[in-house]
């Protein structure tokens, strides 16, 4: 590579990605750096800068994002024909790194251009709708997003009486008041397969409530593992991600929903179902339409339109509405009406269902890309689903992989975050696509997690 990238003589007094931009910067004003040359690959210029991967992925991404260097998928990072000085105060688009790591390891929502939609949309209620702003969530009756709610549930296969959506603010909300409606008992039993995402862990903990792991398979939790617990006694409702499974990306067969369904029902168990994760449609039709006398629905726009503007919705057996509603209530009085607001304007205009769609296609081509550079080893990806589940070659446990991907600054999620403490964890990681990565930072991660795949840690001779 040469020594023409340093950081000797660089003036800049700040983070250390915006020192890298200074540099680059000044080595163009020089005429050491020409429009059009290409620039090293992000672990090649931080190794020369003693540096980590997150720190140059940063200063590429900002760079990139003001003008000064052009990206291409497959060709690389170059400086662009037009450059462009970036000030200080220069905004970060799309925050990619998280104490200088690259972030293969939570979800955001994928970024399609909807940025525009949702600003258009918080000006069409700040033009219209301000006025109401004096007064509380609801003081004029039920918010007209309701029917839009039941239309957009229809790509679940789903056919829902908007009277029994309670609106919430996302979908970890929903799950708490489910929980605080549901579990009578402090100790209350929740049954939940082995493996589950962090967030419904702490709500039942949080509620008082026990976990019960249940065994499972490709399809999920199995159902005679799930009556034996249940014959137990001590459990008050079942948890299940029947359209996606998260992490293993499973989903549940038609025969398996009613087989737990009817369990559920011998049993007198409520059933929650988050499908969160259903950004495409469903093949399958859902708990709600199976046993609806005791199932309570959760979704959220978080993984399909907007992850910050924090809005989702609970969906509660008919006969149930007084326990959530008064719960809501106590705890913040409803959701609040600009945010209600901006999703009602956005579902209105259909933009929310086109950012749906495009957000779609967009996963679709992180998971090809993926695919073609990880396809080798045994990974289970779904095209409508930003994340794969990855599991490790013979000479990686899962501990050991994630640590050196963090040396190498990137980070992902291993099996044992999805665990219950003391059951058996599988030997995988889950790595997130979603992040929003420049497109050649997000593929040199992924050949980097290739490499490591690659190349095992020697094993001693006993």
């Amino acid at each position: 590579m040469g020594t023409i990238f340093t950081l000797k003589g660089t003036t800049f007094q700040g983070p250390k990605y915006k020192a890298v931009i200074d540099m680059l910067q000044s080595k163009i004003a020089l005429g050491e750096l020409k429009a059009g040359d290409k620039l090293p690959p992000v672990r090649d210029l931080a190794w020369e800068l003693k540096m980590t991967p997150g720190t140059v992925a940063r200063a590429y991404q900002d760079a990139t994002a003001a003008g000064m260097l052009e990206a291409t998928v497959g060709r690389g990072t170059f400086v662009a024909t037009t450059t462009a000085k970036i000030p200080d105060s220069a905004p970060v688009l799309r925050p990619i790194v998280e104490d200088e790591f690259i972030n293969l390891r939570s979800s955001n929502t994928t970024d399609v251009g909807q940025a525009k939609e949702i600003a258009e949309a918080m000006t069409e209620v700040g033009r219209t709708m301000a006025h109401k702003y004096m007064y509380y969530p609801g003081y004029e009756g039920r918010h007209p997003i309701y029917p839009f709610l039941s239309k957009w549930m229809e790509n679940a296969m789903l056919d829902v009486d908007p009277k029994n959506i309670i609106m919430t603010h996302g979908g970890q909300s929903s799950i708490s008041l489910a929980l605080q409606s549901i579990l009578k008992n402090q100790g209350g039993g929740v049954a939940i397969d082995a493996l589950a995402y962090p967030g419904i862990r702490y709500a039942v903990q949080a509620q008082g409530g026990v976990l019960n792991s249940i065994e499972m398979d490709d399809e999920g939790m199995i159902p005679d593992a799930l009556e034996k617990v249940c014959k137990r006694g001590g459990i008050e409702l079942i948890f299940v991600c029947a359209n996606v499974l998260n992490p293993t990306l499973g989903m549940m067969s038609l025969e398996r929903r009613i087989a737990i369904a009817e369990i559920a029902r011998k049993y007198d168990l409520q059933l929650v179902e988050d499908d969160c994760w259903g950004i495409g449609p469903a093949t399958h039709t859902g708990f709600l339409s199976i046993c609806p006398e005791r199932t309570w629905y959760i979704s959220s726009v978080t993984k399909n339109i907007s992850a910050g503007l924090r809005f989702g919705w609970l969906v509660c057996p008919k006969d149930q509405m007084k326990a959530p509603r008064r719960a809501m209530r106590i705890s913040c009085f409803g959701v609040s009406r600009a945010v209600s607001d901006i999703a009602y304007e956005l579902m209105k205009s259909g933009a929310a269902f086109d950012i749906r769609d495009r957000v779609q296609v967009a996963v679709s081509e992180l998971v090809r890309d993926t695919v073609n550079l990880l396809g080798q080893w045994d990974i289970s990806y779904r095209k409508d689903i930003p994340f794969v589940w990855l599991k490790l070659p013979q000479g990686w446990r899962a501990s050991a992989f994630s640590t050196a991907c963090e040396r190498a600054g990137i980070s992902v999620r291993p099996a044992d975050e999805f665990s219950i403490q003391g059951e058996a964890v599988p030997n995988a990681v889950r790595i997130a696509l979603n992040n929003n990565l420049p497109d050649m930072v997000f593929v040199d991660a992924i050949k980097t997690i290739a490499q490591l795949l690659d190349n095992p840690p020697a094993v001693s001779e006993g």
